[in-house]
């Protein structure tokens, strides 16, 4: 007897397969993924170079050209601290405006008390310029420990003494703010080297 061909022709053959489900071939596969990850590597290469174009690089110091007021009678002092805010531009490229300063403000403080206070002048460091920029911090009537100013006394004797100047430069031209934390020494020649400060910056709202 013969077999009947028609009757179990949909369960023992199979269907054949259409192109859109067919397997990608793993030789594509391998380059999609190594397209991806060159992709991945490049965009992580450029990020940190586009954010170091993005904001203004000139280097900041601060020199303390006199100060008075220290000795003051308990409790109350009111200093007064003459500075002296040096920007270098280390670029070559032309003579434009790397870092405008629009408004900014000084404080002077000593292990953690503020001292004196002030505003930093409208400035512009050129690229490829040095800019010398002078403010002064003024206190009035500011109240320090008997703890406190014994051991300014006592470091002053040694020429150890250090004061913290913190300033904020505000640039509404390429809308970034600058955080400058620098540390000068007291009862030292003014010829001494500018300290350099710490920078930090954000951009502006």
């Amino acid at each position: 007897m013969k077999p009947d061909v028609e009757a179990g022709a949909s369960s023992h053959v199979p269907a054949a397969p259409r192109k859109h489900e067919e397997a990608l071939d793993p030789r594509i596969s391998s380059a999609l993924l190594i397209g991806a990850f060159i992709a991945v590597v490049l965009l992580a290469m450029l990020l940190p170079d586009f954010d170091r174009h993005q904001i203004p690089a000139p280097t900041f110091s601060v020199d303390l050209a006199g100060f008075d007021g220290l000795d003051g009678p308990a409790p109350l002092i009111s200093p007064t601290f003459n500075l002296t805010l040096h920007g270098v531009s280390s670029s070559r490229i032309s003579e434009s405006c790397e870092f405008y300063n629009g408004r900014g403000t000084v404080a002077v403080s000593y292990a953690g008390a503020v001292l004196a206070w002030g505003r930093a002048p409208e400035f512009c460091v050129a690229e490829g310029a040095h800019k010398h920029v002078r403010m002064v911090a003024l206190g009035a009537g500011v109240g320090l420990s008997d703890e406190l100013r014994g051991r300014m006394a006592s470091e002053r004797r040694s020429r150890s003494a250090e004061v913290d100047v913190d300033i904020v430069l505000e640039s509404y031209m390429d809308r970034w703010k600058k955080y400058l934390s620098c540390r000068v020494k007291l009862d030292v020649e003014s010829s001494q080297q500018p300290s350099p400060c710490r920078v930090l910056a954000s951009h502006l709202r």
